[in-house]
């Protein structure tokens, strides 16, 4: 193994490795934005419901974003080999 194949690694593990923080992030938002708003527009738990949702789906697409990203770069490495 070379130092490129080491660095593409570490890179693809960095990348990945916010997975988890990303969808996290979203949810917590999510969830208190829900309680914020439920909260103030007497709405309680459908604006939660809806934020969380719509919180998830803007989680998800971002992990597709990286999952994306990290195969276009494994498979441009691959092809320089």
């Amino acid at each position: 193994m070379n130092l490129n194949d080491s660095r593409s690694t570490f890179r693809a593990l960095g990348l990945t490795g916010g997975i988890g923080a990303v969808m996290a992030a979203c949810i917590l938002a999510g969830y208190f934005i829900g309680r914020y708003l439920d909260a103030k527009f007497g709405t309680a738990p459908w604006l939660l419901i809806a934020s969380l949702l719509m919180a998830m789906t803007a989680g998800f697409l971002e992990v597709y974003k990286i999952v994306k990203k990290v195969m276009r770069e494994t498979t441009n490495n691959d092809k320089k080999n």
